[in-house]
């Protein structure tokens, strides 16, 4: 039996390396984090000629720098694990751009088979290229494909398995640095060569990257035994130069022999038709003054397709729940089982449809290229905040849900933004909180006002995301703000396995990791409300009146608290549920009030003011976000910490601003 093979798969971002690694695995693959890391780690299985291979689709990146967590986990895992083949993808079309990675991947090692992806578009955009040219100069396999079509990749997989099992013997592209650098470059390697078998990377990649002054190379260089000499001969070489930097003289020897190898094997035709409709588009979408509403639109449209198809869905799933609720409670089932278990499962499934249109929505507009130049757009605006352009498109999912706005920061290639971004993002209402908003307002304003009311609600909301981002981003989450680099793929037909793949990814990770959390809480939850002292434990003797349960009692315990914002236990407690699904609040309201939902439009207005009612408002807009969206804060977070700090954030937040509203008004009213 043949062992398994290794695999990365490496490249830059929008070259088509998901849809390579989604062709290739299929159903069987696992997204989860890299240990102790925010970034996405994929990783599945291919069957290729009685040979199985373990793909690990690495994170998309430009180089393998220590500027980001992507660029160090790619080159760790190259270095660490070394695996037995790694495949670089290249996007045929843009080839000098695309082979600064592969120069920097021969580096370090020399089991590399690149593939020629997006043949179809390069030949659309008038792009030839001598494919054994390149090989040739290379001294590794390329081949050309077109993954989402699957042409190529059976050859592709075939040069792989030939270099992991040492058939084709590679000899990697040595890049040339110049005379002067070559030898500074051998200096250090001689004293390198002191370490033997212990220096876990290649020596000459090694005093490159010292050259280069990068962090993470110069810090294991000071845990060898010869660290102090290599340091010090550093210092030496860079003290002696003048007017000489060797980071940017790496780079440039590097763009010098890519653009020699260029000229040798591309050959352009003058541009398309494919390429002047692409430049006419880009010119309206990503236009200084139609590029927003055109964003506006495209999510708005995004927004009511999401609600509008999964509605039947929702309601379909939410009357099976009742019926089985209802079976379950014919045949004396525990009430822990049919309100808490049952309810639990409910939630989760109730949230799938939702999540799944959304995603589905979402990689259409991904995988046909939109998604880039919406960034863009949004991109000058996310700077004055710290953040890039992709971040505002997260941020602006929350509006429909915040469960598959927080997984969508996964994109992000900043691991400090996506963190600041996941944080920030329960503070956007969702449809349900708008939903909530817009009953009690109803009740106390009508007309213009009622209007106002609402207009001035998500305004605060804006204003508390945009203070927030900057808070973190200079307090808690300090660190040098990288600049902005987003290429603008070409626009290509979305392909059926990519959009299915990509929501099925995202359903599973929401019920395997979400939906556990959800149920354990909503037993919690339910066990809160049905019992009290003497009411027995799990319902047994417990069905007492929830005036006199543990919740009531929670109410009660934080009503001072409360009422420093005018709250009684009462709105307390309508608050805690509100923590399992937001819509819950009202309908507690409305069990403690007397007469269900309805009759609080006549009980409301003689049991509180308007100011009490906006105060509310307010709080429920920003407190602690529902359980599904704190399961999945952890999830993406991949921290207890971070996703404990998010929540508490949240409440402390909204206690103030509670505070300050219902205090100040008192003071004009």
């Amino acid at each position: 039996m043949s062992r398994e093979i290794l695999v990365a798969l490496a490249g830059n971002p929008n070259v088509g390396k998901s849809t390579l690694f989604n062709l290739l695995t299929g159903l069987r693959q696992h997204v989860g984090n890299w240990p102790g890391k925010t970034v996405e780690r994929r990783e599945g299985l291919c069957k290729h000629e009685g040979r199985t291979l373990r793909i690990i689709d690495l994170p998309g990146t430009y180089s393998l720098t220590a500027y980001s967590e992507e660029e160090l986990i790619a080159r760790d895992f190259i270095v660490k694990d070394r695996p037995d083949v790694v495949i670089d993808v290249v996007d045929a079309s843009n080839l000098e751009r695309n082979l600064y990675l592969t120069l920097q991947l021969l580096e370090l090692t020399d089991r590399v088979v690149v593939a020629l992806n997006m043949m179809d578009v390069a030949a659309s955009e008038g792009v030839e290229i001598d494919v054994r040219r390149l090989s040739e100069i290379l001294g590794v396999p390329v081949v050309p494909i077109v993954a989402d079509k699957g042409l190529g990749v059976d050859k592709l997989l075939r040069a792989a398995v030939a270099v992991a099992e040492g058939e084709i013997r590679t000899r990697p592209y040595k890049t040339d640095f110049g005379t002067h650098i070559e030898r500074q470059i051998g200096e250090l390697e001689t004293l390198l060569a002191g370490e033997g078998e212990s220096l876990e990377y290649p020596r000459r990649w090694f005093a490159v990257k010292l050259l280069e002054n990068d962090p993470v190379v110069v810090a294991a260089a000071k845990r060898l035994g010869v660290g102090m000499e290599l340091l010090r001969r550093l210092e030496e070489l860079r003290s002696a130069e003048i007017h000489h930097n060797f980071e940017i003289e790496l780079v440039d020897k590097r763009y010098e022999q890519i653009s020699r190898i260029v000229k040798e094997v591309l050959r352009r035709r003058k541009t398309t038709l494919g390429q002047e409709l692409t430049d006419r588009i880009d010119r309206i979408v990503t236009h200084r003054i139609w590029g927003l509403p055109i964003l506006f639109g495209i999510y708005g449209f995004v927004f009511w397709a999401t609600f509008f198809l999964s509605r039947p869905l929702v309601d379909a799933l939410e009357v099976f729940f009742t019926w089985l609720g209802a079976l379950l409670v014919a045949k004396n089932a525990p009430a822990w089982l049919v309100d808490g278990v049952v309810g639990g499962v409910g939630t989760v499934l109730t949230f799938l449809p939702v999540i799944a249109i959304f995603f589905l929505l979402y990689a259409i507009l991904e995988d046909w290229g939109y998604m880039a130049r919406a960034a863009f757009v949004m991109d000058k605006f996310m700077h004055t905040v710290g953040l890039h352009g992709r971040a505002f498109l997260c941020l602006l999912c929350g509006f429909g849900c915040n469960v598959p706005a927080i997984m969508a920061a996964r994109t992000l290639a900043d691991s400090r933004e996506k963190l600041i971004t996941v944080l920030i993002n329960p503070l956007v209402p969702c449809s349900v909180r708008l939903g909530v908003l817009a009953f009690i307002t109803s009740v106390f304003f009508s007309g213009v006002l009622a209007t106002a009311v609402m207009l001035s609600l998500v305004a605060l909301s804006l204003l508390l995301v945009a203070a927030s981002a900057l808070l973190f981003r200079r307090i808690l989450l300090r660190g040098e703000h990288l600049p902005f680099i987003m290429e603008m793929p070409p626009y290509r037909t979305p392909t059926v396995r990519n959009v299915l793949l990509y929501a099925w990814e995202r359903i599973k990770a929401f019920v395997v990791r979400a939906g556990t959390l959800i149920v354990v809480v909503s037993v919690l939850m339910w066990w809160l409300m049905s019992t009290g002292p003497g009411g027995g434990f799990f319902g047994v003797g417990g069905n007492i009146p929830l005036e006199e349960s543990y919740a009531a009692r929670l109410g009660m315990f934080f009503e001072p608290l409360g009422r420093l914002c005018g709250f009684d236990w009462r709105i307390v407690v309508a608050l805690m549920f509100g923590f399992l699904a937001k819509e819950l609040s009202v309908a507690t309201l409305g069990v403690l009030y007397g007469g269900g939902e309805e009759a609080l439009r006549a009980v409301l207005p003689t049991v509180w003011s308007p100011l009490l009612a906006y105060t509310f408002l307010a709080v429920h807009m920003i407190y602690v976000p529902c359980v599904a969206t704190v399961a999945t804060m952890r999830k993406e977070t991949n921290s207890w910490r971070w996703t404990l700090f998010g929540v508490t954030y949240s409440l402390v937040l909204a206690f103030l601003v509670g505070l300050l509203i219902y205090n100040a008004g008192r003071l004009f009213l």
